[in-house]
């Protein structure tokens, strides 16, 4: 009954953050506002860009206005675009660190557990937009981990982008996918098992590596192509390439 509840109230906000986006100046929402200054640079596919980010959160159930103190973050990122086709879209997706001094540092984001890796992720083509939201607190709910997710507004140097969601990215963290950590000298017996991340994903980007699986999918026809993702492909080792290939086939 909770999540349905949530549910519905998530719906009733997007729907009305719709109707938002059209309006001349944004200027106050009930969800967090996230604000970034580009400091007169372009936001690139690659590679990362350090510009300011701020965020603005009041607590539940208050307002957060844009004129209103960064008081949830204040301080650098390096950001880039993230996707591969929906870098088409109107509305894109981001991937960023946050940063310190110009290096990345781990912080807490929305309350969401502290590290550097985010994501903010656009749901354009999703109308509703909390299919994703649902899925992943679905998982969490049931105790496996998916991204936390935190919903926000986006504006970026005064022009409002949207309703976007605030992301954890999945990585190797003791607060993400909680897996052993990979040596490269970790090549036999118990410390070759893992962990290991892979994934099935589109193969644009730099440096993708992996193999194509024994099994053909569903439609009998093509079969997927896993990708290493951790250890990443220029560090893993042959041995761990061959046994985690040989585990997943």
């Amino acid at each position: 009954m909770r999540l349905f509840i949530l549910t519905v109230l998530i719906l009733f906000r997007c729907f009305v953050a719709k109707e938002t986006k059209a309006q001349v100046v944004f200027t106050t929402s009930n969800l967090p506002i996230v604000v970034i200054n580009t400091l007169g640079q372009t936001i690139l596919d690659e590679p990362k860009t350090v510009m300011n980010m701020g965020i603005i959160y009041n607590g539940v159930g208050k307002i957060n206005k844009i004129t209103d103190l960064h008081n949830n973050y204040s301080g650098q990122i390096a950001i880039e675009i993230r996707g591969s086709s929906s870098q088409a879209f109107p509305q894109l997706s981001y991937g960023f660190q946050t940063y310190l001094n110009d290096s990345s540092f781990n912080t807490s984001l929305l309350g969401l557990p502290k590290e550097k890796d985010w994501i903010l992720y656009a749901p354009y083509t999703d109308k509703t937009l909390i299919r994703n939201v649902i899925t992943y607190r679905l998982a969490n709910e049931i105790g496996y981990y998916a991204s936390r997710t935190k919903f926000c507004e986006l504006v970026i140097d005064g022009d409002y982008k949207g309703v976007y969601v605030l992301m954890e990215k999945i990585k190797n963290d003791s607060k993400r996918v909680n897996i052993s950590k990979l040596h490269t000298n970790d090549i036999s017996g118990d410390q070759l098992t893992g962990g290991y991340i892979v994934k099935i994903d589109k193969t644009t980007g730099v440096g993708y590596d992996g193999w194509t699986s024994s099994y053909l999918s569903n439609n009998n026809v093509n079969a997927p192509y896993f990708q290493y993702d951790y250890p990443a492909y220029d560090v893993i080792t042959a041995e761990q390439k061959g046994f985690i290939k040989n585990y997943l086939k």
